[in-house]
């Protein structure tokens, strides 16, 4: 399909060293309206990397190929600050957990086992296109403001709805020593204070929600709700010598958070579920629920840089 007659929404680049799959693949990305770039395999790839990366938005990216596979191409990624923040979303016909593991170690954004459903697909091209919508409001914002949020010390904020958790985790970002770093973290934690506490749609609940298209309608209704309407989710931030710390503390019924500090691979494939998780090993050095688990504090040591 072509997408000369439409907005193009983001450009995606498509490796895959089955030229028919990669043929499908494409016309899926461009279905949604995305300009496709191709590549056969890791090489390839990374050329094009090079090429594109200032405005290349989501890699997907097949595992197994010749010269160089999946994995090798992420860990050159990592090694390159003009890439290292694109989300890469692994496809594989493998599901083993060790292998699943593998990836998410190396850091990629989401893992599609082969064959996948397309509106599982297009729900994790979506989730990973939220996510470089989110860094490019940081980047845009961060050269202009970066100095006045250092003067900040203590702040107490409330809020209620899930858009406006996103506008506060870049908020808050700006006063991290790596606010692209920051930025995930704190925009899943507050995402979930919202849509997992005070409106308590579930795990499972979520992913079918996704699965079906209805995931914002479904948050939007809830906010409306006369039971959900006045919870507020209250954070605040805190800034010393040492530490920057950030707590979140919903109004809801709390949840099991041990469970999530960790990327189960038995959920690897799940179309969401990452968030406490990368926060946990990427975003900051210190993670501390309270024990009912609607309470959350994250804490960055001064001068901390990225992880990966």
């Amino acid at each position: 399909m072509s997408t000369k007659t439409k907005e193009i929404k983001g450009r995606i680049l498509a490796v895959e060293d089955d030229r028919t799959s990669l043929i499908a693949l494409g016309g899926i990305i461009e279905s949604m309206g995305y300009e496709v770039l191709e590549a056969k395999n890791g090489r390839e790839a990374l050329a094009v990397i090079e090429r594109e990366a200032e405005t290349l938005d989501i890699i997907v990216l097949d595992k197994t190929m010749p010269e160089m596979d999946g994995l090798e191409v992420v860990a050159k990624l990592k090694d390159d600050p003009k890439a290292r923040h694109i989300p890469v979303i692994m496809v594989t016909g493998a599901s083993r957990p060790e292998e699943i593991q593998e990836g998410i170690d190396a850091g990629v954004f989401y893992y599609l086992t082969k064959p996948y459903e397309e509106n599982v697909f297009e729900s994790v091209i979506t989730s990973a296109m939220r996510e470089v919508e989110r860094r490019s409001i940081l980047k845009d914002e961060l050269h202009r403001h970066q100095v006045s949020f250092s003067f900040i010390d203590r702040a107490e904020f409330s809020f209620r709805k899930i858009d406006e958790a996103e506008d506060l985790a870049c908020f808050l970002a700006y006063c991290f020593p790596s606010p692209d770093t920051a930025l995930p973290g704190l925009a899943g934690l507050l995402a979930n204070a919202v849509e997992h506490g005070n409106l308590e749609i579930g795990y499972k609940p979520k992913s079918k929600l996704l699965n079906m298209g209805m995931w914002y309608d479904e948050v939007e209704k809830r906010e409306g709700m006369p039971k959900y309407a006045k919870r507020k989710v209250h954070v605040i931030f805190e800034r010393d010598d040492d530490d920057i710390r950030v707590t979140i503390k919903d109004e809801g019924k709390g949840f099991d958070w041990r469970q999530y500090l960790e990327i189960d691979p038995a959920r690897a494939l799940d179309n969401h579920g990452r968030g406490i998780a990368q926060a946990n090993k990427i975003s900051f050095d210190e993670l501390r629920y309270n024990d009912k688990g609607n309470e959350v504090t994250v804490i960055s040591k001064r001068g901390s840089g990225i992880k990966w």
